[in-house]
Formats: C-alpha cells, structure tokens, sequence
C-alpha cells in the first residue's frame, strides 16, 4: 500500500510537472505572438528624395519630403540621432536618423528613416517601430535648425575640401550633449540666421560666450545644443568641427555635488530593496542572485564610480559612506562617514575602518544603527576581508573565520585544484532568518563557496557547509 501510494505521489508530481511546462509554453506563445504582433505593425514606405542637394535644402528639405508623402509631427524628437552624408557638391549621399512625435490625434508615432543613393533614390521609412519615447527637451530636433541655419555650410565644405582633398562630408546631431573639452568647439550665435559675408566662414562667434569654453580649462563641462562636421562622412575621419549654441558651463565642483547627490538618491533607492524586521533589523536575503539595469549583481549598497566611494542608507536619513581619501596603484584608503539628515551633511565616524589596510571596498551594509560590516578586497581581486563594528561605525574589528573547521570543498575544487587556501574571498554577508552568512569562494566573480553562519551578531562564526 505504500509503495502504492508512492507511485501516485509520483504520477501527480509528473502531471503537476508537465501541466507547468504546458502553462509556460502557453505564455511564452502569447508573449511571442504579442511581440510579433508589435512589430508587425511597422509600416514600411519608399519616398523619393527630391530635396537631395544639403547646400540647397539642408535637412529642412529632408522632412519636406517626408511630410509630404506620409505627414510628420511639428514637433519631432530623436531617439538616437540624425546623420547626413553628402558629396562636395552637396548631394546627399546618406540619411540615418529615428525620431518621433505627436500625430494629429495626439498618437505617439515613431519615424526610422533608411538611405543610401548608391542603393536607391528613395528613402526607406518605418513608420511605428518600436522605440523608448520619453519626449526629452534635450532630443529635440529644433536647434538643428538654428544651428544649420547660422553656419556657411558650403563654404565650410569648399575649404575642407581644398585642404583634404575629401569627397564625402558629414553632419550628425542628437541633441543636447556635454563637453569636458574646447577641442574642435566652437560657439555660434542662435539669435540670428543673418551672417556678415566678411566673417569668418565657421559662422558667427560670440566673444563671450566663446570665453565660456576657456573655462574648461579648470575642469567641469559645457552643455549645449551641437552639431558636429566631418569630412570623410561615413567613416568620420579626417577633419572634425561642433558647434554648439548657448553653451552653459558648469564647474567641476558643482558637477561632484550633483553626482553625490544622485548617488545619495540611488543608495537610497537600492537600501529599500532591503526589508527590515520589528527591530529595525536588515535582512538582504531578498536581493541575493538578482541584477540592477547594468546587468550586475544587486547589492544594499552603491559605488560612486566617479571617485570610488561606497553609500548604504539604513533609512531615508541614517546613511553611511566609505569614502576614498587617497589612492594608489589601483588601491584605497577610505574613511568611514555618516549623515543623519538624509546626506545633506556628513560626519566622519571613523578615520582608519580598514586599520591602515588598503585595497577596493567591496560593500558597506548596516543592518541596524550599530550592528555593520564593510568589506575590502585586493585590487587584483584575488582575495577580501571582512571587518565588524557593533557601535555604529566607531570602531570595527576583524572577521576572522575558522577554516580549520571546513570538512568539504566545493566539487569545483577538485576539478581546479584548489585547497582550502585558495578560498580567501569573503563575499558581503547576507542577513536571513536573524543569521548573518558569508560565502567565502576562490577569487572575485566566482559562485561556488564555503558558508559560515553567526547566531550572534558577528561575535561567533560556524562552518555550515558549501553552496553553488
């Protein structure tokens, strides 16, 4: 009777199997339907290019053609850029652009506009393919007009085309862009399409505003609407000219205040992935094995990848952050900050958390306002270490693990050659259950392990087995 009832256990367990496989093919044929779908609804339309001069018609002539075959939106923004190559003479030799807009119902429509003169006259138009389309002021197409209109393109083109000997000439504008450098950058007037014959053939420059791009000099960035020229078109060699019109510059100061500041809002952000128990407690086993938008393991913590410093937020207010006060040869030597007012101010808590060790952070989580871990790993990423304070931060101390006490390696170690030596990676620890659990693996990057538990806040640590 019991091995009865053990066949039917089995037969249900397979029908319960093999119904799930059947609901999953079933979704994913009404996923991929939904998706074929999608795209089936991109209409593509050949239209003549008949503005095909860009000395004669630029790119106003472009969107001519294609409002008059298909209709465009006034308002046209990109969705990555707008290039045109064209010959000396000024034929268009190319187009690649994909913009998108309003339509007269107030329907967002997507425009992926394809051509190639040595292919075909017309141009290739998909109208409806799928594309982000969050309506940026920034990907507006509007300042290309202003831009082109207030540039000698032809004799820009004549001049280059004397001095390299080029055939094939380019422009490609997406909109707004930053620069950290005035190489190759010019400033141009925006209130006037009207230029003196006598002045310079690149257009007309503005004396202060130009004096914006000295500034550069001292660190920080320009933004601005920009167009960039280039001989040899497609391949984009040879000679390159932007030009940008009312540039705003910021300074390397301001510029590392806003990137604290979004990394302050991110750190919070990722600190609310994290439950907490009755007792304000952390417990991060939520977030184990899954990926942020980079496609990188997520974690309680950000890195602030502009100088290297680590954020944690407990709460809304109570943060902490490692940040680097010097470095060398690839390593850090960081201290240990607080804020209890959400990041506008911070307070150091302590000078040396590493105790004169250097190397790359490997995380920093606080699981309540006196109980945390930070961990600091080599620059080659071949091993880390683990350090505990239970007084928020003021001291810290340590994790010192008993190796001696591991009865079993991953399989892997058979297979690489590894002993227990190898595995000196302490990876962050995950808090589950009231325990916190460190997977100790051989080297940056890899996933089988030794695991050590601690029932007690981090004064103990006990082998409990290998993970995969």
């Amino acid at each position: 009777m019991k091995q009865e009832n053990t066949r039917k256990k089995y037969q249900l367990k397979n029908w319960l199997k093999a119904g799930m496989i059947l609901l999953l093919v079933c979704l994913g044929g009404l996923y991929f339907f939904k998706t074929s779908e999608r795209f089936q609804k991109s209409d593509e339309v050949k239209i003549t290019l008949k503005h095909d001069n860009f000395f004669d018609d630029s790119v106003a002539g472009i969107l001519e053609d294609l409002d008059n075959e298909i209709g465009l939106p006034k308002k046209i923004y990109l969705v990555n850029h707008f290039d045109v190559t064209f010959y000396a003479t000024g034929e268009i030799a190319a187009i690649d652009t994909f913009f998108y807009g309003e339509d007269e119902n107030g329907e967002t429509r997507t425009y992926l506009v394809d051509y190639n003169r040595k292919k075909s006259s017309k141009m290739t138009v998909y109208i409806n393919n799928y594309a982000e389309t969050d309506y940026e002021e920034d990907m507006c197409l509007t300042p290309l007009f202003e831009l082109l209109g207030n540039i000698k393109v032809k004799e820009r083109v004549d001049s280059w085309a004397e001095e390299t000997k080029s055939h094939t000439f380019g422009i490609s504008y997406s909109g707004k862009r930053a620069f950290t450098s005035a190489d190759s950058l010019q400033v141009i007037k925006a209130e006037s399409a009207d230029i003196d014959e006598n002045e310079d053939i690149d257009g007309t420059a503005d004396t202060n505003e130009n004096s914006i791009l000295s500034q550069l000099e001292y660190g920080g960035e320009v933004t601005g609407f920009a167009v960039t020229f280039s001989t040899g078109g497609e391949e984009n060699t040879g000679e390159i000219i932007t030009y940008i019109i009312n540039p705003k510059y910021t300074s390397a100061a301001v510029l590392a205040q806003q990137n604290r500041q979004e990394q302050i809002e991110k750190a919070k952000n990722s600190s609310g992935d994290v439950t907490g128990d009755k007792n304000g407690n952390k417990d991060n086993s939520n977030i184990s094995g899954s990926e942020d938008e980079e496609g990188e393991e997520a974690t309680p913590w950000t890195e602030n990848r502009e100088d290297g410093s680590v954020y944690f937020f407990l709460d809304d207010n109570t943060g902490y952050r490692l940040l680097v006060a010097d470095a060398a040869a690839g390593s850090r030597f960081y201290e240990l900050e607080m804020t209890k007012d959400g990041g506008q101010s911070w307070n150091q808590q302590n000078a040396d958390p590493f105790d004169g060790n250097i190397g790359v952070a490997e995380g920093i989580e606080f699981y309540n306002e006196n109980l945390g871990v930070i961990g600091l790993a080599g620059a080659s990423g071949d091993y880390s270490t683990l350090y505990l304070t239970q007084d928020g931060g003021k001291t810290f101390s340590m994790i010192e693990l008993s190796m001696d006490e591991v009865t079993e390696l991953p399989d892997t170690a058979a297979e690489y050659g590894f002993s227990i030596s190898d595995y000196d990676y302490c990876k962050m620890p995950q808090q589950k259950d009231g325990k916190l659990i460190i997977k100790v693996i051989s080297a940056m990057g890899e996933n089988d392990g030794i695991l050590f538990e601690s029932i007690d806040s981090g004064n103990t640590w006990n082998y409990s087995g290998i993970s995969y």
